[in-house]
């Protein structure tokens, strides 16, 4: 583990020096709070501080400390509320170390500040608290939001410790190559990694965020200087010529040109407008992926294919657009449900289904669940899972970049899943509907003497250990799910192409197959 400095900014009760101590005795580092060693050394409060010598005085005693801790290593810093809004402190304690923003709730900030009868709160003596926090938080939202946010509310400082441990532990520069027809770009897995996205993929030009509204939220304003932030509603049901139309028109407003670059920063449904709107807009400009869920992460980011939907079906429309480089934060993944969680661990099964025993019998033996008081695999963990789960996809992706042979293995269950999708009105979320597509798969290979059938025991039951559905809902017809599939893009010539298993590594292509079968098959998955 590397020695570098960690740095813990946010504001007043946010945990920052609970946490720090936490994290200095289980990484054997030194810990320095800095209010606390300018009062050592001053001799006296920071309110007295204020007060005898002027903010002015303060803010230069918080600019030597941070020239100072600068310059060491094995430190985890706490900050005082305001000291990392500085630039030129922010500058200088970046340079050697990770700098993490603890945010809590305005309630949850109250509480601790009460229940800390040590230290005065001048800023906070008025009427109505919470309002003041509020009014606080607002101001400094931009400052704050340059650096990656870490969520400390509902969490005990044992569980956020143990997770920034994990995104400190977990390796920044896993990179694999990816060799695209036209250019080679990289998949980046680390943790930590959003202030410096247009570090890691050198950009030059003008740079615009497109992401939705939660996600605006959650991270635009940790990904470092951008020039606009464009967003879009949330759902699949927004992937449509529509929402591209907007984006690009507030790519024009916002003066982005053709070296602009546009980062993709959300699932798989930014993922697909992103690279989209990349591959058209003024002809095509670059495009960064920079997925924040698992499914997101070991799938629809990896191989250029950028697709929006029509009424008739799913990703109708679309284009090849390879990013200019994959740059995944695993500590997004943090602010996942358990259900998008889940929906994630569905592409991973699949990818270990066609092509890595070793993968699959990990995610068998292992705890892959997140739940919902935010526990679940470390973020080193996450890292090599996401790393692992990919080089399937980028191998097959590298044999055949257009999707006209080999990469088609890739659709495992997908056929049925983008039709459970639309039968279901988008209820079954993605992730869900894959899972009932392998299962499906399975069920439809052994029927037609492909396959034995304890492969769909044996996938039955890691979906069931990651707590991912098995049966179809009753209230969806087998027959109208036909219908869909006919519908499919992957069909050629009339007839239905569907992805089947052998086994674990084996997977192949079925032309032509009786669609009384799969109606069979359907049913009897069914609730």
């Amino acid at each position: 583990m590397s020695k570098s400095n960690i740095v813990l900014t946010g504001f007043m009760g946010s945990g920052k020096t609970t946490v720090g101590k936490m994290l200095a005795k289980r990484l054997d580092y030194e810990f320095v709070d800095t209010d606390e060693l300018i009062e050592i050394r001053s001799g006296t409060s920071i309110p007295a501080i204020f007060r005898d010598k002027g903010e002015d005085a303060f803010r230069d005693m918080e600019r030597e400390i941070a020239r100072e801790l600068a310059g060491r290593s094995g430190v985890v810093i706490s900050t005082g509320g305001r000291m990392m809004l500085d630039p030129e402190n922010a500058r200088m304690l970046s340079q050697h170390g990770r700098v993490f923003c603890l945010v809590a709730t305005p309630e949850e900030i109250l509480e601790r500040v009460r229940r800390d009868a040590d230290h005065q709160r001048p800023l906070l003596d008025v009427a109505n608290p919470i309002e003041r926090i509020v009014e606080l938080l607002d101001q400094r939202r931009d400052g704050y939001g340059r650096f990656t946010q870490w969520q400390t509310s509902d969490k005990t400082p044992e569980d956020v410790t143990r997770n920034l441990i994990g995104a400190v532990a977990a390796n920044p520069d896993i990179r694999v190559s990816i060799d695209a027809p036209s250019e080679r770009y990289e998949f980046i897995v680390g943790g930590g990694l959003l202030p410096y996205i247009t570090h890691l993929a050198n950009i030059g030009g003008p740079v615009a965020i497109i992401t939705d509204d939660h996600i605006h939220a959650l991270y635009s304003q940790s990904c470092g200087p951008v020039d606009t932030v464009v967003t879009v509603a949330p759902g699949s049901r927004h992937k449509t010529l529509a929402t591209v139309q907007t984006i690009c028109e507030q790519l024009v407003d916002a003066g982005i040109d053709r070296n602009g670059t546009v980062i993709g920063l959300g699932g798989s449904v930014i993922n697909g407008l992103a690279g989209f709107a990349a591959a058209i807009y003024m002809r095509g400009i670059d495009c960064v992926q920079c997925p924040t869920s698992l499914l997101a992460m070991v799938d629809t980011s990896i191989g250029g294919k950028s697709g929006i939907n029509l009424p008739q079906g799913k990703n109708l429309i679309g284009a090849f657009k390879h990013p200019r480089a994959v740059i995944v934060d695993v500590a997004t993944l943090q602010s996942l449900s358990p259900r998008e969680f889940a929906c994630g661990m569905a592409e991973v099964i699949k990818h270990a289904l066609i092509a890595d025993h070793e993968l699959l019998r990990q995610i068998e033996t292992d705890g892959w669940i997140l739940r919902a008081d935010g526990s679940g695999p470390s973020p080193a963990d996450l890292q090599a899972l996401v790393a692992r789960a990919i080089q399937v996809k980028i191998n097959i992706v590298q044999q055949d970049p257009f999707d006209r042979g080999r990469r088609q293995v890739l659709n495992l269950g997908h056929t049925f899943a983008h039709a459970i999708e639309q039968v279901s009105g988008h209820r079954i979320r993605h992730g869900e509907a894959v899972a009932l597509g392998l299962v499906a798969a399975a069920n439809l290979s052994a029927r037609l003497g492909h396959c034995a059938s304890e492969l769909q025991q044996r996938i039955e039951a890691v979906l069931d250990a990651t707590q991912l559905p098995r049966r179809l809902p009753r209230q969806l017809d087998p027959n109208q799910l036909l219908q869909v599939m006919r519908h499919d893009k992957k069909n050629k010539a009339g007839r239905m192409r569907l992805v089947l298993p052998r086994g674990v590594g084996d997977v192949f292509v079925a032309d032509d197959v009786d669609p009384a079968a799969i109606t069979d098959a359907l049913r009897s998955i069914s609730e």
